[in-house]
């Protein structure tokens, strides 16, 4: 996977699934999907998930945005603004 291919992402989306099973979308500004992941961490998202979701966006060559960035969505999943590093 290259940074390349997110480098128009501006949002991150966790989905729960149920069952402790959580689904990370990349999302472009138009709040089209550029990829999706299962995550392989099962938990509550606080304090489980979060941790996880940061460290997979760096390994994609994305960084969280603002001070507490995750916020709950009309859909009520977790939403937070992202920005390709460097």
């Amino acid at each position: 996977m290259t940074a390349g291919r997110f480098r128009t992402a501006r949002w991150a989306v966790v989905e729960e699934l149920g069952n402790g099973r959580w689904r990370l979308t990349v999302r472009d500004e138009a709040d089209d999907e550029l990829g999706a992941f299962g995550l392989g961490v099962e938990g509550p998202w606080d304090p489980d998930v979060e941790p996880h979701v940061a460290f997979v966006l760096v390994q994609l060559g994305l960084a969280l945005t603002g001070v507490r960035p995750w916020r709950e969505d009309e859909l009520g999943d977790q939403r937070a603004p992202v920005l390709p590093l460097g």
